[in-house]
C-alpha cells in the first residue's frame, strides 16, 4: 500500500510535464468520443468539401460561381450565421482560363458579392501574419476589437500584419475571422479564441462565429486572460493563458456534404423527401470548409488527423452547447490514490498468474467508471497515473516469491 502511495503521487506530479500530460489529454479525448452525455446537437453544421466535391469540380481554388452555388442551396434554409474559412481573395489566383479570367470572374464575383449580402451574418476566413522585415512598419489595417479585457496578454499570440484576407468588396459586407492555428506537432485538442493584433485583442475564427450567432457585439464580451471568456450574463468561455480553449469533440452536431447538400437542397425544393437532414441549419451556423486529404493536416482527438474546418466546428460546438472539459481536482486524483491502494493491499495474496488479469480488470472497471463521471459532470479523471500503479503492482507481484504477503500457518507442536 505504501508502495503504491509513493508510486501514484510521483505520477501525479511528474504527470504535468509534457510527455505525460499528452497521454492524460489523449485519455480526456477518449473519454470525450466515447461518452454519452445526452446533449442535443449543436446547431451548427460542417458543410464538407470533401474529395468527391474537388473531383467533380476538378479544380481547387474554387471560382466565385461555386461559392455562390453554396449560398443559394443554404440561404433558403435560413440559418443565423454563414461562415467560409477560406480566404475569399482572387485577386492573385488563376482559378479560370485566360480568357474567361477577364470576362467572367468579375461577373462571378458581384453574383457572389450579391449572395453575401442575402446572408443574415457573414464570417470569413482572414489570417494574421508578420512582415518579413521587422524595419518595415506596414499599415494598420481595421480589424475586429475587444475592448473589455484584463489579465496578462503576454502568451497571447501577437501578430503585426494581417497577411491574408478576402477582397474589399466582401470585406464591407461581412465580418472577418482570423483563422490561425499554432505550428505544433502535438494533438490538436485546443483552439485559440484570441489573438493579439499590434497589442489590441481581437477574436478568433470560432468566437467570432460565436459572437454573431449569440448576436454580441464586441462590447459585450469580457476577457479574464488566463481565467475564462464571458458571452454575455450568462456564458463563460474557460481558457487558458495563451487564449485556447479545449476543445470537446464529442459534443454531437450536423454534417454533411458539399454534393449531399446541393442535392438535399433541389429535393426540398421540388418537394421531395431529402435525402439528408437540413432541418438543423434553420437559426444555426452553417461552416463550409475544406476536408479532402490534402486539408486534413492537424492532428486531432481519436488519433486521426484532421481539417481546420472540423477544428472550428468542433469548437464552435463545443460553446454552443456549454460542453467544457475540466480536469479532474486535486482532491480526486487522491481518492482515485486511496482507492489504488486497496488494490495494491489484495496484490500480495494474489498468485503471479492472476494478478495481470486483475491488473487489467481493475484498470476496465476504471474506465468504466472515468466514462460515468465524465458524461456526468464533463471532468475527466487522470488516465496515466492509474495505468502505472496497476504496472508497479503487477511488476511488484512479478519479483516477489509467491509466500510473500500471505499468512504463514501456525506451527503446532
Amino acid at each position: 500500500m505504501i508502495l503504491v502511495l509513493l508510486a501514484g503521487l510521483a505520477l501525479i506530479r511528474e504527470s504535468r510535464h509534457d510527455e505525460l500530460a499528452a497521454w492524460d489529454n489523449a485519455f480526456a479525448d477518449f473519454l470525450a468520443m466515447n461518452s454519452r452525455p445526452g446533449a442535443k446537437p449543436a446547431p451548427v453544421t460542417l458543410v464538407e468539401i470533401n474529395d468527391s466535391s474537388l473531383k467533380r469540380i476538378n479544380q481547387w481554388p474554387w471560382n466565385p460561381l461555386d461559392y455562390s452555388r453554396f449560398f443559394e442551396a443554404v440561404l433558403p434554409l435560413k440559418p443565423e450565421v454563414v461562415a467560409i474559412d477560406q480566404v475569399l481573395d482572387w485577386e492573385r489566383a488563376i482559378v479560370l482560363t485566360e480568357e474567361e479570367q477577364v470576362r467572367r470572374l468579375p461577373q462571378y464575383q458581384n453574383m457572389l458579392r450579391n449572395n453575401i449580402l442575402r446572408a443574415p451574418k457573414m464570417l470569413l476566413g482572414a489570417e494574421l501574419g508578420v512582415p518579413e522585415d521587422p524595419q518595415v512598419v506596414p499599415e494598420v489595417q481595421p480589424v475586429p476589437l475587444l475592448r473589455r479585457v484584463s489579465g496578462p496578454l503576454r502568451d497571447i499570440p501577437e501578430f503585426t500584419v494581417v497577411e491574408q484576407q478576402p477582397s474589399e468588396s466582401f470585406r464591407l459586407s461581412s465580418t472577418t475571422g482570423f483563422v490561425n492555428l499554432p505550428e505544433t506537432p502535438d494533438r490538436s485538442n485546443s483552439v485559440p479564441l484570441l489573438f493579439r493584433y499590434r497589442g489590441q485583442v481581437t477574436p478568433a475564427f470560432a468566437l467570432q462565429a460565436v459572437m454573431l450567432w449569440a448576436q454580441l457585439t464586441p462590447d459585450d464580451v469580457v476577457v479574464d486572460s488566463g481565467s475564462h471568456i464571458a458571452l454575455g450574463a450568462k456564458l463563460r468561455i474557460p481558457i487558458d493563458a495563451t487564449g485556447r480553449m479545449r476543445v470537446n469533440f464529442g459534443v454531437p452536431r450536423g454534417g454533411l456534404d458539399y454534393e449531399e447538400l446541393m442535392l438535399a437542397s433541389e429535393q426540398k425544393e421540388a418537394g421531395r423527401k431529402a435525402i439528408a437532414s437540413l432541418e438543423q441549419i434553420k437559426s444555426g451556423i452553417v461552416l463550409l470548409s475544406r476536408t479532402d486529404q490534402d486539408a486534413r493536416t492537424i492532428p486531432l482527438a481519436a488519433r486521426r488527423n484532421g481539417s481546420p474546418g472540423e477544428l472550428f466546428a468542433a469548437a464552435i460546438a463545443t460553446i454552443q452547447n456549454r460542453s467544457f472539459i475540466r480536469q479532474a481536482p486535486p482532491w480526486a486524483q487522491y481518492a482515485v490514490v486511496a482507492a489504488l491502494m486497496l488494490f495494491g493491499y489484495w496484490v500480495p495474496r494474489w498468485k503471479k498468474s492472476q494478478t495481470v488479469l486483475r491488473g487489467l480488470v481493475a484498470l476496465a472497471a476504471y474506465v468504466l467508471i472515468a466514462l460515468a463521471v465524465f458524461s456526468k459532470w464533463l471532468v475527466w479523471l487522470p488516465g496515466v497515473m492509474p495505468v502505472g500503479v496497476v504496472a508497479v503492482c503487477i511488476l511488484f507481484r512479478a519479483v516477489t516469491p509467491d509466500s510473500f504477503g500471505r499468512p504463514k500457518k501456525p506451527v503446532i507442536f
